[in-house]
């Protein structure tokens, strides 16, 4: 969500370009080290998730919607509460901190 909102790119975008995609995956990761502290199994690998993601195509991200309408985003619910956790887990987040 905050790499198409950053980028005003859809998923297949994201997904197509190596730099975009590079950043969606070093936070997807990110969250999934914290997530995966706290317990949480992740059945399905980031690679496969990007790759689904790429499958949908020229999909805008609700928090590029709500760019493009004018609407407050989603940023604190989908990255800064990812980032506050990966500081309560001591897990690091480098790639979502750059994106805030």
């Amino acid at each position: 969500n905050p790499t198409s909102a950053l980028t005003g790119s859809t998923l297949a975008a994201i997904v197509a370009d190596e730099g975009t995609r590079a950043v969606a995956r070093a936070m997807m990761l990110e969250a999934q080290a914290i997530g995966e502290s706290l317990g949480v199994r992740f059945p399905i690998p980031v690679d496969k998730r990007i790759k689904g993601a790429g499958d949908v195509g020229e999909h805008k991200t609700s928090m590029l919607q709500d760019l493009e309408r004018g609407r407050p985003m989603e940023i604190d619910a989908l990255v800064s509460a990812v980032q506050e956790l990966g500081r309560l887990t001591g897990k690091p987040t480098p790639t979502i901190d750059s994106v805030l």
